[in-house]
């Protein structure tokens, strides 16, 4: 029997142009492979690759080699016969009668085995031939067989080795083994013996960063400019050196470009018009400047002391060290990823680095700057597997891929959540550094996934720098433990324990080794900072109280937890002012995470000039909801505050005489949105929803008879009370009806929402045992989508 032509089975015949034969594509998504291998994939990803293959003649090739065989499954019966006459044209006459039995009346939708299944059952059968493991031949098998986003089972691949008429049987396995042994010879390689095959071996890890570059090397190889079908007969040397050509140019268009860090990343060389290096910049600098492995840095300092550039100074620093492509910053909202981008910006404008920052969040236009890919024929032959949504993920939201991204953690948290392609996000964060900032701020249900996520990133060899004003001692444990389980390949409880107990603020640097924390001091502005308490202002008094403090010229803020209440003193305010003289009524200003995108862009920008650093001033009352707590650099005169969780009420009391206190007299916070009555306190209604009462309660009990927060001296110890073992807050008397059934709720509440995570993320790595377990849905999970009790979307 012989076999077909080379160029016989059609790869693509959408459209009117001639069939893009199924080996053309295969060497269009080899070639563009063997380029993005080292810009997509970090370099302990990239290593751990190259050795799993480095008992071979050429590693880099039979990578690239086994990405472009993606597609093999389209040669088959099944896919074939969607173009029966094409197909019987090019094939011959030994496939008609296959075929045949395959053609279909129009309109009668496929039921065959995906092409995608089809190439995972192939190619676990031939690379256990060639004597491969068997355990690596079905990770290799599957990842090349996920390329459109999903995984296949083992019993799915299985039962496609009884669809003989899909897979076409034994006649269709020995042309698609020739297509193979014609690939292998035109690429130069050896043919495969077992004695050398016997020796690769691939983990989960390596599997993951194989199907990644599969995946976007197939969407960049598949955009029609990229290729071009050529005449035929053809000889196939030929067509591989024109599609390296080729590809160089495909990969440029795709913007898969690395970021090159400047030599010098001192802070002197990074920011301009600097005064003064505060402490935490000092030693945050000194801890990354001889690393040579994978690092994470957890930062704690009050808000004021540069968390923002020592964060940037770091990722500089480490992406020059190690080598690493480019630095993505995971923020909690959208506002403070905007804010940040600037931030970024004004370091790159600086060295002479014309690089594009890129924003990540859901619908953000700014994702459209630069001209994408547009990988037409995905899918466009095979509709029943074809992925749309990974084509809009990588024409228009392709952005974590980018050398420089910041954007809102939910984007950076789908690496970890069960879901087509969560793979090919990963993959694009193993090569950065990744910011996490404000990492006290997600609920449990969030902070699950950004566990998990530091536990695969961390295995992946990214380092992270994490930053907070008031992260419990107890949380700070857990996230430094859950990314070294993930370098150490081990369970958390297998960590090595670090040091604890050291004085807040400090600062935390882990790579292999036990993770090493140091104290250190802070700026003159936070140098016995004194909050003083202001309480209770009743909910009816707080437009008098504010407009009271505005008559002086000054710049007043109200955070409120709800919009509803944010809505309702905001016109309580405006009622009050109205009858002021022109020259003594205060500008009034409305905040809060639901305006439209162009009406909240233009109020932030009026806040920012009139209370940013070096801001105009000008007498205001600016009323918002948690946006003012976390997402704007203000600094106010004085604030008043709804009673929320102790590290949030310092977080707020932070845009108080943030950037200067000379000549502004008291720091004072005021407090409402809280009711004592002898068997405790009251809330306002729906508030629930937010914050949990028993976190509220406890955060109450501390403050209630409390005048000052001495700063930063009582950060730590009063964020541990709250935040630590029940006995840690002692109930006040008559509470104790209140305090048990709160108590109760609230881990209820952290049970469900731990049990939620625990169906949408993906297992440690160290547990995965088959791939599909990464990106299998349970029937009754939907996927995680951002919003709902994300912080940005609940203000």
């Amino acid at each position: 029997m012989g076999s077909p032509p080379v160029w016989g089975a059609w790869g693509k015949a959408s459209g009117t142009r001639p069939p893009h034969p199924l080996v053309c594509h295969v060497v269009d998504t080899a070639a563009v492979a063997e380029l993005v291998m080292p810009g997509l994939l970090g370099p302990v990803c990239l290593a751990e690759l190259r050795a799993s293959f480095s008992v071979l003649d050429d590693p880099d090739t039979w990578i690239a080699l086994l990405c472009g065989l993606h597609d093999l499954g389209k040669y088959g019966a099944g896919f074939q016969g969607q173009r029966v006459d094409l197909a019987v044209e090019r094939l011959g006459g030994e496939a008609a009668a296959d075929l045949a039995y395959l053609a279909r009346p129009k309109g009668v939708p496929r039921v065959d085995t995906p092409h995608g299944t089809v190439t995972a059952l192939h190619l676990r059968d031939m690379l256990a031939r060639w004597g491969m493991p068997s355990s690596s031949a079905e990770m290799i098998s599957c990842a090349l067989g996920g390329h459109h986003g999903y995984f296949p089972a083992r019993g799915e691949v299985d039962q496609a080795g009884t669809e003989v008429n899909d897979h076409g049987g034994q006649r269709w396995a020995t042309w698609r083994n020739d297509l193979v042994k014609d690939l292998v010879r035109a690429f130069g390689l050896s043919e495969p013996e077992p004695s050398r095959w016997a020796g690769v071996r691939i983990g989960v890890e390596t599997a993951v960063a194989l199907a990644a570059l599969t995946t976007v090397s197939d969407w960049i190889a598949s955009d029609t400019s990229n290729y071009t079908s050529p005449g035929e007969p053809f000889d196939l040397g030929d067509y591989i050196a024109q599609a390296r050509k080729r590809a160089g140019g495909a990969v440029v268009t795709a913007g898969m470009r690395s970021w090159k860090a400047p030599v010098d990343t001192s802070f002197d060389a990074l920011f301009a018009g600097l005064s003064e290096v505060w402490p935490v910049q000092v030693t945050t600098a000194s801890l990354v400047a001889g690393r040579s492995e994978p690092t994470m840095l957890v930062v704690e300092a009050p808000t004021g002391e540069g968390k923002t550039n020592a964060a940037l100074q770091a990722a500089a620093t480490l992406v020059g060290r190690l080598e690493l492509t480019g630095v993505y910053v995971a923020m909690p909202t959208k506002a403070t990823s905007r804010q940040f981008r600037g931030e970024f910006e004004k370091l790159l404008k600086h060295v002479g680095d014309d690089s594009t920052v890129k924003l990540v969040y859901s619908e953000v236009q700014a994702s459209l700057e630069e001209p994408a890919v547009e990988p037409s024929d995905v899918g466009q032959d095979d509709q029943q597997d074809s992925d749309v949504a990974a084509r809009e993920w990588f024409t228009r939201k392709k952005s974590l891929l980018a050398a420089l991204g910041v954007g809102t953690l939910d984007q950076a948290a789908k690496s970890v959540v069960r879901s087509g392609h969560q793979f090919v996000r990963l993959a694009g964060l193993s090569s950065k550094v990744v910011v996490f900032d404000e990492v006290h701020a997600y609920d449990t249900q969030m902070s699950a996934l950004l566990d998990r996520l530091l536990m695969w990133l961390g295995r992946l060899g990214a380092s992270v720098v994490l930053l907070s004003a008031t992260l419990p001692s107890r949380r700070h444990h857990e996230l430094v433990t859950a990314w070294q389980a993930g370098v150490l390949g081990c369970p958390p409880s297998a960590v090595p324990a670090g040091e604890e107990g050291i004085a807040y603020p400090r600062v935390t640097v882990a790579g292999r080794g036990p993770a090493r924390t140091v104290p250190v001091g802070v700026s003159k502005l936070n140098t016995g900072r004194l909050v003083v308490l202001h309480k209770i202002v009743p909910d009816e008094h707080v437009a008098d109280w504010l407009v009271d403090r505005a008559r002086d010229g000054r710049a007043v803020a109200v955070v409120h937890n709800l919009r509803g209440r944010a809505k309702a003193t905001f016109e309580a305010v405006r009622e009050a002012v109205r009858d002021l003289p022109s020259h003594r009524r205060p500008e009034v200003v409305l905040l809060h995470g639901q305006l439209t995108n162009a009406e909240r862009t233009r109020r932030e920008a009026d806040v920012r000039r009139w209370f940013g650093r070096d801001g105009e001033r000008c007498p205001a009352i600016v009323v918002g909801t948690q946006v003012l707590e976390q997402s704007l650099d203000l600094d106010f005169d004085t604030m008043v505050t709804d009673l929320a969780p102790i590290d949030l009420l310092i977080q707020r009391a932070g845009r108080v005489h943030r950037h200067s206190r000379a000549g502004r007299g008291d720091l004072v916070l005021g407090i409402t949105g809280v009711t004592d009555t002898p068997a405790g306190p009251t809330f306002p209604q729906y508030l629930h929803s937010v914050y949990s009462r028993y976190i509220l309660l406890r955060t109450w009990a501390v403050v209630r008879n409390k005048n000052l927060i001495r700063c930063p001296d009582e950060v730590s110890e009063l964020v541990d009370a709250v935040y630590g073992p029940a006995g840690a807050v002692a109930c006040p008397d008559g509470w104790q009806a209140l305090w048990q059934a709160s108590a109760a709720a609230h881990q209820r509440d952290i049970n469900k929402q731990k049990d939620q995570a625990h169906q949408w993320y993906v297992p440690m790595p160290m547990a995965v045992e088959r791939l599909n377990e990464l990106t299998d849905i349970p029937a009754h999970v939907k996927n995680l989508r951002s919003g709902g009790k994300w912080r940005d979307g609940r203000t």
